[in-house]
């Protein structure tokens, strides 16, 4: 696919991109390659080779954590744009370790990781910037993995909620594209725990909760049964 825009001129390109030389930039121009996918297709997959680092442009993509033996996820995140996906395999086994799939209609440019290489070689900043990217990330993971490890379902569930509300959709009213399955994932739960549960939240006054359109309507409630777990 022909490339729209050049990455110097691009008015969505990601912040740390501003570490960049001229010539940098118009290198990456020069090699990175412009993808569109429809709603459910895979972007790349656990095991899969990881040659580029990806910036997301254009809609939302799911983050899985796969089992390779069973059928169990976990729903990590949700990226929007404008995002950098750079997986855990870069510099290690230069393998991919999480699966994405894009929500919506999507684009993505796909930047070579051996550009990225020479580049961060050269350029410190940008180095230095793409390692706090990176242990971001690390640490938003980590709070992850702790709320589904200490939590209980309930709390379990106000955080997938508050997620949503807070870093998704910025917006205490909002219609999503997430399944109910897509919601266990994001949990840890089953499917019919997590309906049982938005069930009790509704009956509460929590929540409202119709198909995909939710609205928290008692948001100081919902953070106290995030914080107690």
């Amino acid at each position: 696919m022909k490339n729209i825009a050049s990455c110097l001129s691009c008015d969505i390109k990601l912040n740390m991109f501003c570490h960049m030389t001229d010539n940098q930039l118009n290198n990456v121009n020069d090699h990175r390659k412009e993808v569109r996918y429809k709603a459910g297709e895979t972007i790349f997959k656990t095991g899969g080779p990881l040659t580029h680092m990806i910036c997301l442009t254009k809609g939302m993509v799911k983050v899985y954590l796969e089992d390779p033996y069973t059928d169990k996820r976990i729903l990590l995140s949700i990226l929007k744009p404008v995002e950098l996906v750079l997986g855990p395999g870069f510099l290690v086994d230069n393998s991919h370790h999480l699966t994405a799939v894009a929500m919506e209609e999507t684009t993505a440019c796909f930047i070579n990781i051996e550009e990225q290489k020479s580049i961060m070689e050269s350029n410190t900043k940008y180095t230095m910037a793409i390692l706090e990217h990176v242990n971001k990330k690390v640490i938003k993971q980590f709070e992850k993995m702790q709320c589904l490890t200490h939590k209980h379902t309930h709390g379990k569930m106000a955080d997938a909620l508050l997620y949503l509300a807070n870093a998704v959709y910025e917006n205490d009213v909002f219609d999503t594209l997430l399944s109910r399955q897509d919601l266990a994932d994001l949990s840890a739960m089953t499917k019919e725990t997590t309906i049982r549960l938005l069930k009790e939240f509704s009956d509460e006054g929590i929540i409202k909760c119709e198909q995909n359109h939710f609205e928290i309507l008692n948001k100081e409630k919902l953070e106290k049964i995030s914080i107690s777990g």
